[in-house]
């Protein structure tokens, strides 16, 4: 990195207060999976998936990347609403002034928080490889600005990813299931589709 440049890093996860080991170690197990799958060759670009995880609770709506093979992992917003606005087409900067979204991305070591990289180590977390370490945030007002991502999107994280992994393997004819995946916090059934159909 040239001198006087800094890099803008997500927020540590272990650092968010009610987060435990096993849940970040699952939702990074979670990742690695995904991962592995490369959900961004089976889908087109920027579809977006409705994901209500668990089954019951309000939707969120997922869109992977990677499909230009480059930035590879996913964004999830709250309402279908945001995701218009995030696609409209506007100044990424404008976009993330206004909204507030969920990110995962797969990052070299460097991207990461240094409390995180030393929980990496103590408790052995998997990752996917050694460029492909999950840097989870925040993104949004006021900003853009990188903020910590909350308990209970952690524990969305855990179940939808692998949601998403077996949705894209298996049901991308049908564009919708109910899954049962087995989470940090034991089985989770979620209901997943193709937004619009």
């Amino acid at each position: 990195m040239p001198d006087g440049e800094h890099l803008l890093l997500p927020p540590s996860l272990v650092g968010i207060s009610g987060v435990t080991p096993d849940l970040i170690g699952s939702v990074f197990a979670a990742a690695a999976e995904l991962y592995h799958i490369e959900p961004w060759k089976r889908l087109g670009g920027e579809t977006p998936i409705e994901v209500r995880c668990p089954q019951g609770a309000p939707s969120r709506l997922a869109v992977v990347l990677g499909a230009a093979g480059q930035a590879f992992g996913l964004c999830v917003y709250d309402s279908a609403a945001d995701l218009r606005r995030a696609l409209a087409g506007a100044d990424p900067l404008e976009a993330a002034r206004a909204l507030n979204w969920l990110a995962l991305s797969f990052e070299s070591d460097d991207f990461l928080a240094a409390e995180d990289l030393s929980a990496i180590q103590r408790f052995g977390w998997h990752l996917a490889a050694e460029e492909a370490y999950p840097a989870i945030t925040r993104i949004g007002s006021p900003g853009p600005e990188l903020h910590s991502p909350t308990v209970e999107d952690l524990l969305w994280l855990d179940g939808a990813l692998r949601g998403l992994g077996e949705f894209t393997l298996h049901h991308l004819e049908a564009q919708q299931a109910v899954l049962q995946v087995e989470t940090s916090a034991g089985a989770v059934e979620l209901a997943l589709r193709i937004a619009g159909s």
